[in-house]
C-alpha cells in the first residue's frame, strides 16, 4: 500500500524522544519508522487476500499484530496479546512511500478523506475503551482529558446514548468537546471538579468515568468521583505511581479497568463512527506536515501548542504545513 497520511499520538512522542518508559509490549523499539494512524491505498493484492480488497481503494489500518495463540488471543481479547505488537512501534510503521501489511488490518475506507481515515485508529481505542465499559444508554459519563483520545471517547460515547462531561485545563479544548457532542466541560482543583460533578450528577457521581489524559493524579479523581458500583476506565498511559487509597475500593465496589487499542470489531465500528462524523473529526486535524518534515512535526507536537489537536503528516500528495 501507498501511506497517505499518518497520524501522530502521545505514544509516537515517547517512542521519538526515547522515553519509553510508559509504553508497554517488547522493548526491541530501535531502530524503526513511525506511523501507525495510518490512512493508505491499496497498490498491490497478494494471494488469497480477501475479495473486496482491491488496488486503489483507500483503507484505514489497524496496526495491531497478534500471534493468535496465547491465552489473551484464545479467550477473545487478542488487543492483549503476550506478544502484541504495533506497526511503528515495533514494525515498521507508515511513514515511508510502502507498506506491505497483512490483508487482515486493512479497513475499506469508502470515501472518506486521508485525514479524517488515519483518524479512525484513535477512535479505535475509544470503541474499544466502552465497549468494555459496558453502558447503558442514558448514562452519564465523565471523560478526563480532551485530547484526541477523549474527544474519540465523547464521540463513541453519545453514539451509543451517553451523557458525557469533560475535564480538561485547556478552554479551547473544552470547546472542541462540546463541539463534538459534550453536553457539559469543566475545570478546576480536584475539590471543584467534585462539587461541579456531583451537581451534574444529582448527588450519585457518575456510574462511567474514562481516564484519557495519562495524568498520574488522575486516578484517584476518578476513584472518588464516580458512583458507588460504577466503573473507571483506565485509557491514559502513564510511566508514573498514583496514590490511590485502596479502602475506597471496596466502600464503593467500583470496577477499575484498563482499555488497551482495539479488536477488530471495534476497528470496523470506528470506521462506520467516523465516517458518520466526518465534519466533525475534520475540526480536529489542526496540523499538517509534508513527509519532509516529519521530525518538524513531531517537536511541534511535543509543544502542545494552544490551538493544536491532531498533527499529521501527509505522506504521500504533498501538503504544507497548516
Amino acid at each position: 500500500m501507498r501511506p497517505e497520511a499518518v497520524g501522530i499520538c502521545g505514544s509516537d512522542l515517547h517512542l521519538f524522544s526515547g522515553h519509553t518508559d510508559a509504553l508497554s509490549g517488547v522493548r526491541n523499539f530501535y531502530p524503526r519508522i513511525q506511523g501507525h494512524e495510518i490512512a493508505a491505498v491499496i497498490d498491490e493484492v497478494g494471494p488469497g487476500a480477501p475479495p473486496h480488497l482491491e488496488p486503489g481503494m483507500r483503507v484505514a489500518v489497524m496496526p495491531e499484530i497478534r500471534c493468535g495463540h496465547c491465552y489473551p488471543c484464545r479467550i477473545g481479547r487478542s488487543n492483549v496479546c503476550v506478544q502484541l505488537r504495533l506497526v511503528g512501534v515495533q514494525l515498521d510503521g507508515g511513514l515511508q512511500e510502502r507498506l506491505d501489511i497483512k490483508a487482515s488490518a486493512a479497513f475499506p475506507a469508502g470515501d472518506l478523506d486521508p485525514g479524517c481515515t488515519a483518524f479512525a485508529e484513535p477512535v479505535s481505542i475509544a470503541v474499544h475503551a466502552l465497549r468494555r465499559a459496558g453502558p447503558t444508554a442514558g448514562e452519564k459519563v465523565l471523560i478526563l482529558g480532551a485530547g484526541p483520545i477523549g474527544l474519540a471517547a465523547v464521540l463513541a460515547a453519545t453514539a451509543v446514548g451517553l451523557e458525557a462531561m469533560v475535564a480538561d485545563p485547556d478552554p479551547h479544548r473544552r470547546e472542541l468537546a462540546l463541539d463534538v457532542g459534550a453536553a457539559r466541560q469543566a475545570w478546576g482543583d480536584p475539590a471543584e471538579l467534585r462539587d461541579v460533578t456531583m451537581d451534574w450528577t444529582e448527588g450519585d457521581g457518575p456510574p462511567l468515568v474514562i481516564e484519557a489524559s495519562g495524568a498520574e493524579s488522575a486516578l484517584r479523581l476518578a476513584t472518588e468521583v464516580v458512583s458507588h458500583a460504577g466503573r473507571v476506565m483506565m485509557v491514559g498511559m502513564s510511566s508514573g505511581a498514583a496514590p490511590v487509597r485502596p479502602g475506597i475500593f471496596p466502600e464503593k465496589e467500583i470496577d477499575v479497568l484498563g482499555s488497551s487499542t482495539a479488536c477488530p470489531p471495534d476497528f470496523g465500528e470506528a470506521v462506520r463512527l467516523v465516517a458518520g462524523n466526518r465534519a466533525k473529526v475534520a475540526a480536529l486535524l489542526t496540523h499538517r506536515f509534508p513527509l519532509s518534515a516529519a521530525a518538524d512535526a513531531f517537536r511541534f507536537a511535543a509543544k502542545h501548542e494552544p490551538g493544536a489537536m491532531k498533527i499529521q503528516i501527509t505522506v504521500s500528495g504533498g501538503g504544507a504545513e497548516t
